[in-house]
């Protein structure tokens, strides 16, 4: 499923592909949004490998 931001310096569809954002955005080093993102992206990304890695705990019987 696609990521969207709002992107605040579109005017008539602000609702943007983050893709499109990284590939053609001139302004994405500077931009709030984009930043919040990855921001979100790279926590999800680090839980999915901390739950990856957890050893799982067994029952003695």
């Amino acid at each position: 499923m696609p990521d969207y931001i709002v992107c605040h310096n579109k005017r008539n569809s602000p609702r943007l592909n983050v893709r499109i954002c990284q590939e053609k955005c001139l302004l994405k080093d500077e931009c709030k949004e984009y930043m919040a993102y990855l921001k979100v992206s790279a926590d999800k990304k680090q839980a999915l490998a901390l739950a990856e890695n957890m050893p799982v705990a067994l029952a003695a019987p």
